[in-house]
């Protein structure tokens, strides 16, 4: 799945998330290291919160769920699939 980013500088991208190699906390920042691009992508969230919408982009990886459990979690992914947006300005 993809998953919108929007870096530090305002760009937009959009990144596989099986190509996420690494991620790495930056202060306040995270780092996103994609296979096959030559530069990180640094946004604005933390670590763990960029760690989160990227597994759930990437549930056939994860243990089985049930059904109910799958559609929770495929809404949640909706939700979170943009990251590094700042919110109020």
């Amino acid at each position: 799945m993809l998953i919108k980013v929007i870096d530090t500088k305002g760009r937009q991208r959009w990144i596989n998330a099986a190509y996420v190699k690494a991620l790495r906390a930056s202060g306040s920042m995270t780092e996103i290291e994609v296979a096959g691009w030559t530069s990180k992508v640094r946004v604005a969230q933390e670590l763990d919160e960029v760690a989160a919408a990227i597994n759930m982009a990437m549930p056939e990886f994860g243990a089985p769920i049930g059904a109910e459990a799958a559609q929770n979690q495929g809404q949640a992914a909706s939700q979170a699939a943009v990251i590094g947006m700042v919110l109020g300005g």
